[in-house]
């Protein structure tokens, strides 16, 4: 039988100890081995470069390059140094031997090493999932042999998910960025060539800097400790840091779990170090370090560790960036506790962190910065004070956008940026914004939008994140109407943009592919993580691309004299030719979708069996107490937690059918599904059922339509706010007749519960009911068809989207989202904001005549 392969055994034990939420977290040590497949070699493939490099340039005078080197004039050549330990088993014990006699002096040891370090083949997946395990909690503190760069570059493409990667030893007594707490810290064991602190030559490697161990021992021996890809052969770690602390096998006591590669053998330091250990050791077999993390991604999907208040490692004090800046005026009174679930949950979905829930919210936003706990309480940090508080301009006045037309009409945004973005957006995509121009072309007129749409989003996120708010001035947008459109940005030019970008005498900025800095982190790790934005350093540059394809144009000015930045887009000429796009933008159509999205449902639906029906209950049992449930005559549905259900309704439950069940398992079954549609509904109806005092009422039967009463049997006048104005006047009951005849038209909607591509969502119609004299009852069924054939001819597309609007404004009573949890279940959104869809305008193919048009898909 074959040699035995695979990593079952391995992820088996290494998946539960990185699941676990126990402090403390487990720490990992990478060697070598772990960058093979990124394209660095390992230790004997290391020494092979370095001699041919050397023979090439010291004994062939470089007469011939490296690569035409053969192995067998090196291999000779490095048998007559008496330092060179012979056999090919041993070539990778030569390494630290090679680089103290051969690459000297220093700066030629540097320019090798960072050559021979490069990874030529880039970072391999199992550096990326590395990544995502620091970003989602599991790893928070890797120790490395390696000088190579997988590691860091890995990390910060996670950015700015991961919002700070500490290093530790990068240079001789760099250990000021060491803290046990950090989320995300590495530990350069052996240093970083770039700060010639290397400790790659032979005495380099036989003892660690005494200084870093007396700071990292104290963290390992109490953490389980995963090692991979490392031999174990450099007594500066099998000694220094792994060294004996302890009587007898009493060091690691949370283990040390080595893993090794399948038919490779341990070093004798290793087995001498398992022998020491005893069962505190664990020897794990590996295919390889890519394909053991990618095994552990699988096997850890949809798991999370969020730090605890203890662990966050932040202290109350002056933050060089303002939006991870304590208010201290500010409590958790003052956040939008449901908007920051459900955006925030957005972001754990797209980033495949675990889902978010009301009592994981709190530790998440400590994660990110968003709240900072001090003796026992949360202070609030400017960031989501700006992200999610409920009136974020009583703290931060200048926290606004203004926009002015033709300069003119102006317009204040307020409330928190989740809000300006959602309002601005809306306004932005509207046809008086962004008109269609029929822009002549050699042989027809074409219609296209004046802006690119993308270029707008991108401006105003660019607008809303990078900003600078401690300068107390308000943002703005300058509409031109047929010309232009100006944003402006309160803030200089970052120390580090400044530098990398070229300025001219007018103010122009000379933009750079990748440029790009954080100004305010936290604003960007969830504009980011919700995909409202591009990855950092792209979004100026496609604005400009975006607007040159289109036949417009675009410009980009820095005032160092008023500190402000201002991006002008100027739109092509009706009247002028089109320049040849050498991009394929596809024209789209953006569409609004009558449906309202859940962002947050519980993950466990209650299923409760029933040893008598409900009807025939105890008369002690309340119902009231036990929130909103599905009776399905055996056996009761609800979010509630079973244990609560149980114990209110103990008298007549089977406790051991009863069940909590994955809603994953639900939506599996069409059966099941539809009873967590009708559950989805009457908890929407419940919340429904809360505007009666502002005149919706639902109507009888089971019709699942709402409607407008009149008020005192006569006409209803609501208030509501668009995105454009607030207190708008809305005649939402009119009479239409007078005297014995008088009726009445009532605006109401119809709702269903259906799910869209596996998202749960609330599908708005709007309709009209026709009343009575007493403005409330219906008139008969064939009168209300006659009346409404009649009114719908009134409608056409803007008209409805302006009802859409109404609604979702006035069922969100003016905020971002419903909450219409009831009694135990807290954690069950609607985004009052419409989904909406782009549409390809499919044209005709190449072959087709140009004169005909296009269609929407």
């Amino acid at each position: 039988m074959s040699e035995m392969t695979g990593n079952k055994d391995a992820v088996s034990v290494l998946g539960p100890l990185l699941q676990s939420t126990d402090d403390p977290c487990p720490l990992i040590l990478l060697g070598a081995g772990a960058s093979f497949r990124s394209g660095v070699p390992t230790a004997a493939d290391a020494v092979k470069q370095i001699a041919r490099l050397v023979y090439s340039e010291r004994v062939l005078q470089n007469t011939r390059p490296p690569e035409r080197v053969k192995p067998s004039e090196w291999e000779a050549w490095l048998h007559d140094f008496d330092w060179f330990l012979p056999g090919i088993d041993r070539l990778a014990e030569n390494f630290p031997l090679a680089v103290e006699h051969l690459l000297v002096p220093a700066e030629f040891r540097k320019r090798v090493l960072l050559d021979l370090m490069r990874s030529v083949n880039g970072i391999s997946a199992g550096y990326k999932i590395l990544a995502d395990f620091v970003m989602r909690g599991l790893i928070r503190t890797m120790l490395t042999t390696n000088f190579d760069t997988c590691l860091p570059d890995a990390l910060r493409e996670r950015q700015p998910h991961i919002r700070h990667i500490h290093e530790v030893n990068r240079g001789p007594g760099d250990y000021d960025k060491f803290n046990v707490f950090s989320k995300c810290q590495i530990i350069w064991l052996h240093g970083r060539a770039e700060q010639y602190s290397d400790k790659n030559a032979a005495g380099e490697t036989n003892a660690l800097d005494q200084g870093l161990v007396s700071v990292v021992r104290p963290m390992l021996n109490p953490s389980p400790i995963i090692v991979i890809g490392y031999r174990g052969s450099e007594p500066s770690i099998m000694e220094g840091l792994f060294g004996q602390h302890k009587e007898g096998r009493l060091d690691f006591p949370n283990g040390v779990y080595w893993c090794v590669r399948h038919g490779e053998s341990p070093h004798p330091n290793v087995e001498a170090f398992a022998r020491r250990l005893g069962s505190n050791f664990r020897l794990l077999r590996i295919d390889g370090f890519d394909e053991l993390l990618s095994d552990l991604s699988k096997e850890l999907a949809g798991h999370d560790r969020y730090a605890s208040s203890a662990a966050s490692g932040r202290l109350i004090e002056d933050s060089q960036v303002f939006d991870e800046r304590v208010v201290e005026q500010a409590s958790i009174d003052d956040i939008d506790m449901d908007l920051a679930l459900s955006i925030l949950s957005e972001y754990c979905k797209k980033l495949g962190r675990a889902a978010l829930t009301r009592e994981t919210l709190p530790a998440l936003m400590r994660e990110q910065g968003l709240v900072v706990p001090n003796s026992g309480s949360d202070k609030i940090t400017a960031g989501a004070l700006l992200l999610f508080g409920k009136r974020p301009q009583d703290f931060f006045p200048h926290a606004v956008v203004t926009l002015t037309e033709a300069g003119k009409k102006r317009e204040i945004y307020e409330g928190n940026l989740i809000a300006q973005h959602r309002r601005l957006l809306e306004k932005l995509e509207t046809t008086d914004v962004n008109p269609l121009l029929k822009l002549k072309k050699r042989r027809q007129h074409t219609d296209q939008s004046a802006y690119p749409p993308r270029v707008l989003v991108e401006l105003l996120v660019n607008m809303l994140v990078h900003r600078d708010y401690e300068i107390p001035e308000p943002s703005s947008i300058e509409l031109h109407p047929g010309v232009e459109i100006v944003f402006s940005n309160p803030g200089a030019l970052t120390q580090k943009v400044a530098g990398k970008v070229t300025v001219e005498d007018d103010g122009r900025i000379i933009l750079s592919e990748g440029v790009t800095d954080q100004r305010n982190p936290s604003l960007c790790d969830i504009f980011f993580g919700i995909s409202a934005m591009e990855r950092a350093g792209t979004g100026l540059i496609d604005v400009g691309h975006l607007m040159l394809g289109s036949g417009g144009s675009s410009a980009f000015y820095h005032n160092s004299s008023d500190s402000r930045f201002k991006a002008i887009i100027t739109q092509p000429q009706a009247s002028a030719g089109s320049r040849v796009i050498a991009r394929s933008d596809v024209p789209t159509g953006l569409y609004v979708l009558n449906t309202l999205p859940f962002t947050v449902i519980p993950e466990t639906v209650s299923i409760v069996q029933l040893t008598t029906p409900l009807r025939y209950r105890p008369r002690e049992i309340d119902l009231s107490e036990c929130g909103t449930f599905v009776d399905r005559g055996g056996e009761l549905w609800s979010f509630v937690p079973l244990p609560i259900l149980t114990t209110l309704l103990e008298p007549i439950v089977d406790k051991g059918a009863s069940k909590a069940v994955p809603r994953k398992e639900i939506e599996a079954s069409s059966d099941s599904k539809r009873v967590l549609s009708w559950l989805l509904r009457k908890h929407l109806e419940y919340e429904l059922d809360t505007f009666e005092e502002d005149g919706l009422i639902l109507e009888d039967g089971r019709k699942h339509r709402a409607y407008f009463a009149g008020k005192n049997r006569g006409e209803r006048t609501v208030t509501w706010s668009s995105a454009q104005r607030r207190g708008n006047k809305r005649d939402v009951v009119k009479k239409r007749a007078e005297g014995t005849r008088a009726w009445f038209e009532n605006e109401g909607f119809g709702y269903e519960i259906v799910d869209m591509g596996g998202m749960w969502c609330v599908r708005i119609k709007p309709f009209y009911m026709f009343t009575g004299s007493d403005a409330i009852t219906p008139l008969p069924a064939f009168t209300r068809a006659s009346k409404a054939t009649r009114r719908i001819k009134f409608d056409r597309n803007k008209n409805v989207e302006a009802d859409l609007a109404f609604w979702a404004s006035f069922l969100g009573r003016g905020a971002e989202t419903m909450n219409v949890g009831d009694l135990h279940v807290d954690d069950l959104l609607i985004d009052m904001t419409f989904l909406t869809v782009e549409v390809p305008e499919i044209g005709m193919s190449k072959h087709e005549p140009e004169h005909k048009n296009r269609m929407s898909a």
